[in-house]
């Protein structure tokens, strides 16, 4: 009895305070240890009590909670041993801890492997052999100048024939049956040579020019008609080759 009184002395040197309450087989002390955090502090001293009661109300208190014991007194005989029967039992109930998931590893990140880019095969245009500047709309009236229509056609001529081996590349030129031979056959020379310079300035190459003023020879329509004339006032262009 004297180690049991001098042991629950000792325990009570390390509680600044408590505060009780009892059961019917037990007494429960809310006390505040000496580090100034608190505890629960249950005892079961009764004759017919055993450490399970103790335990029990342990497990009471902290409900989900593990308990943690800080101090706890045994039950000694008459012959003072210990029976490892903890009458009394100062504990904290911790709270938990929770072990979070570990997140999955990232998926990982496939980059497409880009198919390479493969040129498209060049288009080859088949060649314009022959074309035809003709009317009003590609000479003004009297003149050898190329109108703005007429260089466009002259355009697509050449750039249907780049890459083209040319041999020979003819130039005739033609009026309708107005005015004096002299000038028919000047006036028409004087437009196939102004057709020639533009082609050869825009890039057109050849191995030889036939480069010709024909006057009102050849007529491809009647003169007696205002359309008659305008289709035989012409210059008509030719490529012979590859």
């Amino acid at each position: 009895m004297f180690l049991r009184i001098f042991t629950a002395t000792a325990c009570a040197a390390a509680i600044a305070g408590c505060t009780a309450y009892s059961g019917p087989t037990r007494t429960t002390d809310i006390v505040t240890l000496s580090n100034g955090s608190q505890a629960y502090r249950v005892q079961c001293l009764g004759l017919l009590e055993s450490s399970k009661a103790c335990m029990d109300e342990v497990k009471r208190i902290c409900g989900d909670k593990p308990a943690t014991r800080v101090s706890s007194i045994d039950h000694i005989t008459s012959d003072l041993k210990s029976e490892n029967d903890p009458r009394e039992i100062t504990f904290q109930c911790s709270t938990p801890v929770v072990q979070q998931p570990i997140p999955p590893a990232p998926a990982a990140v496939v980059t497409p492997v880009a198919a390479p880019l493969v040129a498209p095969a060049p288009v080859h245009h088949a060649p314009v052999r022959k074309i035809t500047l003709q009317g009003d709309a590609t000479f003004a009236v009297g003149s050898a100048t190329l109108t703005p229509f007429a260089t466009a056609k002259l355009d697509d001529f050449v750039a249907a024939n780049q890459g083209v081996d040319v041999d020979r590349l003819t130039i005739a030129g033609y009026t309708d049956s107005t005015g004096s031979a002299e000038l028919n056959n000047r006036l028409s020379a004087a437009r196939a040579r102004s057709v020639q310079g533009y082609l050869a300035t825009a890039g057109l190459r050849a191995s030889a020019w036939d480069v010709q003023g024909y006057g009102s020879a050849s007529p491809v329509a009647p003169n007696k008609t205002a359309i008659g004339r305008a289709k035989n006032r012409r210059v008509e262009i030719q490529v012979d080759g590859k």
